[in-house]
């Protein structure tokens, strides 16, 4: 990420989020998200940045803490890739229960550098509460596992976007309960991921994956395979990484973006053909992307040595890697279905 200087005046409600809490803003550029978080949060990628480097590629790129006071007004700020000068800055909400903190963390913005990016939220883990959380709570989170796919394959869909070009429908008792359309956007709430059980969740892949379903074209196919291919090699990757750490991430996500503009994707293919292998880190940083897997929310997380690695976490993904090898091979059958072998 290039470095420069943000101005919190221009900070914007964040457009592009699947899921999450109110209050994520993002700079004038796009380029960064500023989002309500806990010490914990910064504490994890402070760590990683120090001692966990080979899991800094799997994590948004973390660029330092600003604070908001109780009337918006940014107060302080330590942002590795520049400063943050003091000035009103209005937080508008967004997505879910705001965060009553005014510590707000610096991240890359994941969806940068896509023009429509198809976005898919899995909240990992059967429990979804740590050690500090109130009996209350604690009931209400474990009765939202028992009753999604948190408790059966170690995951849920917390949010999803896709790009349609056109409305959603108002069907009654389904897309009008889980779905609304922002400028040609399908955006899922979090009731959609709920209502799948382990037999049917690959439904909503597919609804990810392939977003016009039947009536999609043979390139958005071979688009899926690609995808599919890419991702379940990137989550196979997070998965061998955290193996090896003995961490607690509870409600922590895995984060997966695809271009999804069809013309847009093959657009940028060809650009991406193009680009010289000695091209410089900052002009890298400028070219249009295909696809991104991220692990992101660590507002739960801590390292716990002694402890093994966090096989909470891990099932999600292990669960999540299978139902992308299976949509794989499915994909991969009905291309050749198509080509008549």
């Amino acid at each position: 990420m290039p470095k420069k200087t943000y101005d919190p005046s221009n900070l914007v409600a964040f457009g592009n989020a699947a899921a999450g809490h109110e209050g994520v803003l993002s700079d004038a550029s796009g380029a960064v998200v500023v989002k309500p978080c806990t010490p914990a949060e910064i504490a994890f990628y402070e760590s990683v940045a120090a001692s966990h480097p080979d899991l800094a590629p799997h994590l948004p790129a973390f660029m330092g803490t600003l604070s908001l006071s109780g009337d918006n007004t940014v107060v302080d700020a330590d942002v590795d890739s520049g400063t943050i000068t003091t000035a009103d800055g209005k937080v508008e909400r967004l997505h879910g229960k705001k965060l009553e903190t005014d510590l707000h963390i610096v991240l890359e913005n994941i969806t940068y550098g896509f023009k429509r990016p198809n976005v898919l939220d899995l909240k990992l883990g059967a429990q979804l509460w740590d050690e500090g959380a109130k009996p209350e709570k604690r009931a209400r989170l474990d009765a939202v596992s028992a009753e999604t796919t948190s408790g059966s394959l170690g995951f849920r869909i917390a949010g999803m976007r896709t790009w349609r070009g056109v409305p959603a429908p108002e069907i009654p008792g389904y897309l009008k309960d889980y779905a609304s359309t922002e400028e040609g956007h399908w955006v899922y709430n979090k009731m959609y991921g709920r209502k799948f059980s382990a037999s049917d969740v690959d439904q909503g892949f597919t609804s990810y994956i392939l977003p016009n379903g039947a009536d999609g074209s043979r390139q958005e196919l071979e688009r899926a395979r690609e995808i599919l291919a890419y991702f379940l090699g990137e989550v196979k990757d997070i998965v061998a990484a955290f193996e090896k750490k003995q961490s607690r991430m509870y409600s922590a996500s895995i984060l997966l973006v695809y271009e999804g503009d069809v013309d847009e994707y093959a657009k940028t293919k060809q650009t991406l053909k193009s680009a010289t292998p000695d091209t410089e880190e900052g002009d890298e940083e400028d070219l249009p992307k295909l696809a991104v897997v991220k692990m992101i929310d660590f507002a739960h997380a801590t390292w716990r040595e002694g402890e093994g690695a966090d096989e909470n976490a891990l099932r999600g993904m292990r669960s999540t890697a299978k139902i992308l090898k299976d949509l794989l091979d499915k994909t991969e059958k009905d291309l050749d279905a198509a080509e008549g072998l």
